[in-house]
């Protein structure tokens, strides 16, 4: 324990030691008894100098009442017998004589005339040099006060207490009240370490039971559950590591699909031209115009599938940071009308274009990609009519919008931005299903998002929102 961590969070102080390495429970035991200690200790110092202090207390008003009860009598006496005799003082000062206090008293010219200490009175011809002893021996806290009348000096005296100690049952009282602090405070320190044991042992135990699904889930279990009933802080933790379980679940489902998709697109093309480049070295197939251009066309797929591959990948690593610059909504359009413009009127469609901005800041060569992405996929599996693009001006941003006639089933909505994810209508096309995942991806490049809906007029819409910050120009 050679380092210590000091928080001050409002008016608590907490002072406790890391213990690196240490369990859960050594650690939360150690806390509780530390904390435990502290609180006693405070507990027994504020205890003791609050008894301290009313002994003081205690002493200082008894002795201010003996002085002032003892003067009233001695200034009564001396005005009633007009001198300050031994016999005299003794009779006078009998109800106050206990022996837990003292009295001394000497004439002016400092001759003992009574001195009266533990429970024994000491008479002036007996020991003339007891009175000078005695206030040698107490100098410390028994002060002389001088007895004044009427501008004479009668007498010279001291009264008090020896101290709240002094009595034989002050004494006891002290010492029971000690013993039963001292018995307390044992209690005490008990009954905290057996209440900061238990609940170190729940702690650890519920710290043991999420660490435990933690290692589980690492060594690759998909089905572990956590108690209900965690600390809120365990729960938390339990709670993000089922969060975490069920997202490793889905990508390791998706990628198992992805494996399986892409060896599908693979092996169709590879088997074709495997098969046909056979015949051809084993003299069964021709070499046909037709042939050559059917291989070519099985290598062009190859190549798109490889390239789709390489795009994403390229644009989903946490290194990629879009080219910034400004895009025309005009000119974007234009490049879009003359790629598609052509097969687009083959298949029925009429491509247009509105926009309410004039440009914005974004990767043109991106966005280029996705949006010609997704006219490529309306022209697939779109019904033939209008095909529509959006330039939209948002508050936190802009939206472009691809729209054209048509739905999609609704049981294939959730799915379509994934990887490889190809409804039984696209897999009757060509085409790696990596699309709409590139869309996303460039997307979140921009610091945004994509979003597909089917509007009640029969249309789907394809938006990408792009966050103001990355759009605005500077």
């Amino acid at each position: 324990m050679k380092r210590f961590s000091f928080k001050l969070s409002g008016r608590i102080f907490q002072r406790v030691p890391r213990l690196k390495g240490k369990s859960l429970f050594i650690q939360t035991l150690l806390g509780f008894s530390v904390a435990s200690l502290m609180v006693l200790g405070l507990f027994t110092l504020l205890l003791s100098w609050g008894i301290s202090s009313s002994v003081k207390g205690w002493n200082e008003s008894v002795n201010a009442s003996i002085r002032r009860d003892t003067r009233d009598l001695l200034e009564n006496l001396y005005r009633t017998k007009g001198l300050l005799t031994t016999v005299d003082i003794e009779h006078a000062v009998a109800p106050l004589i206990n022996p837990n206090i003292y009295l001394y008293v000497e004439d002016a010219l400092g001759n003992l005339l009574y001195l009266y200490r533990q429970g024994e009175q000491i008479r002036p011809g007996s020991d003339p040099g007891q009175g000078k002893n005695f206030l040698r021996r107490h100098g410390n806290t028994v002060t002389l006060e001088t007895l004044d009348i009427q501008g004479k000096i009668v007498a010279r005296f001291a009264a008090g207490t020896f101290g709240f100690n002094a009595s034989e049952s002050n004494a006891r009282f002290l010492s029971t009240l000690t013993q039963t602090l001292w018995i307390g405070l044992g209690i005490s320190l008990g009954i905290s370490l057996g209440i900061a044991y238990g609940f170190s042992r729940i702690l650890a135990r519920q710290g043991r039971i999420v660490a435990q699904g933690l290692i589980a889930i690492k060594a690759g279990k998909r089905d572990v559950t956590f108690p209900a009933d965690l600390v809120e802080e365990l729960h938390t933790i339990a709670q993000t590591a089922q969060q975490l379980q069920e997202r490793l679940t889905r990508e390791e489902d998706l990628r198992k699909q992805w494996t399986a998709d892409i060896a599908h697109d693979l092996r169709t093309p590879l088997s074709s031209l495997r098969g046909q480049l056979e015949g051809i070295i084993d003299g069964v197939l021709p070499v046909s115009n037709e042939r050559l251009s059917h291989l070519y066309h099985e290598v062009l797929r190859l190549q798109q599938l490889v390239q789709d591959l390489a795009e994403l990948s390229r644009i989903e690593a946490p290194e990629f940071k879009p080219q910034y610059h400004t895009i025309h909504c005009e000119s974007l359009f234009s490049e879009l009308l003359s790629r598609f413009d052509i097969p687009a009127r083959e298949r029925g469609f009429t491509l247009t274009g509105k926009w309410d901005l004039p440009s914005f800041e974004g990767d043109e060569k991106l966005l280029l990609r996705a949006l010609s992405n997704l006219v490529h996929n309306a022209l697939l599996y779109g019904t033939p009519g209008l095909l529509q693009l959006f330039f939209t001006k948002e508050k936190e941003g802009i939206s472009i919008s691809v729209c054209n006639q048509g739905t999609i089933a609704e049981e294939h909505i959730p799915y379509l931005f994934q990887r490889s994810y190809r409804a039984d209508a696209a897999r009757r096309t060509e085409g790696s299903g990596l699309g709409l995942a590139i869309v996303k991806a460039v997307a979140q490049a921009h610091g945004g998002t994509v979003e597909f809906k089917n509007t009640p007029q029969g249309t789907s819409v394809f938006t990408l929102y792009l966050h103001k910050k990355n759009t605005e120009s500077p």
